[in-house]
C-alpha cells in the first residue's frame, strides 16, 4: 500500500494537479451568479440533486440507501472525469462545471452564508482532493496521449483505473458514510424538534 502512494505521488504532476484546483475554484466562484439568474443549462443538475436530498434524504429513506445513492453518484462523475481524458479539452470543462454544480449546492444549502468556508468540512475535505486527482490524471493522459506530452512517466489508461480504484472509490466510500452519518443525524434532529412543537 506504502509504494502505492508512492507510485501515485510519482505520477501526479504537481501543477497539473493545481490547476485543477484552480479550474474548480473558477467554476465555484461563477456558481452564485448561475444561481442567481438561474442559468438552466448550468443548474439542472444541481437542482435535481437539491430536490433529491431535500424530498427523500430528510425524509424516509434507509442510511443504507443514502449512502448507496451517495457513493454511486459520487463515485459515478469522478470516474466520468476521468474518462473525459478521451476528449481532449473535456477535462478541463468538466472540472470548471464540477465546481459550479458543487457551489450552487453549497450555495442552495448555506442560503449564500459561509460559502467558501462551508468547504471546509469533513466531507468536501475527502471528496474535493479526490476530484481534483480524477482531473488531473485525465489532462495528464490527455496530453500524454494526443499531445505527446509526458509531464511524468508514461502511464497507462489502465494504471490510472487502478489508482482511481485504490485511492479515490475508498475516499468517497468514506466520504459517504461521513454525509449519511451527517444527513440522519440532522434528520433525527429535526424530527426531535417537531415532536417538542
Amino acid at each position: 500500500m506504502i509504494q502505492s502512494f508512492v507510485d501515485l505521488y510519482n505520477i501526479i504532476n504537481a501543477k497539473i494537479f493545481l490547476l485543477s484546483m484552480l479550474l474548480f475554484f473558477t467554476g465555484y466562484a461563477i456558481a452564485p451568479t448561475a444561481y442567481y439568474k438561474k442559468i438552466k443549462w448550468l443548474t439542472a443538475y444541481p437542482f435535481f440533486i437539491i430536490k433529491l436530498i431535500d424530498k427523500h434524504f430528510k425524509n424516509d429513506w434507509h442510511p443504507l440507501k443514502i449512502f448507496s445513492i451517495l457513493f454511486a453518484l459520487n463515485s459515478l462523475s469522478l470516474f466520468l472525469n476521468l474518462l473525459s481524458a478521451w476528449g481532449v479539452v473535456l477535462p478541463f470543462l468538466f472540472i470548471i462545471y464540477l465546481g459550479i454544480n458543487i457551489g450552487i449546492v453549497m450555495y442552495h444549502s448555506m442560503a449564500g452564508k459561509f460559502y467558501y468556508f462551508s468547504l471546509l468540512n469533513p466531507v468536501a475535505m475527502l471528496e474535493l482532493p479526490a476530484a481534483w486527482l480524477s482531473i488531473a490524471m485525465a489532462i495528464q493522459f490527455s496530453l500524454n496521449y494526443f499531445f505527446g506530452i509526458s509531464l511524468t512517466e508514461n502511464v497507462g489508461f489502465s494504471d490510472y483505473v487502478y489508482f482511481y480504484s485504490i485511492f479515490i472509490l475508498p475516499l468517497m466510500a468514506l466520504a459517504g458514510i461521513i454525509e449519511t452519518a451527517l444527513i440522519v443525524f440532522a434528520r433525527n434532529k429535526g424530527d426531535e424538534s417537531d415532536k417538542e412543537n
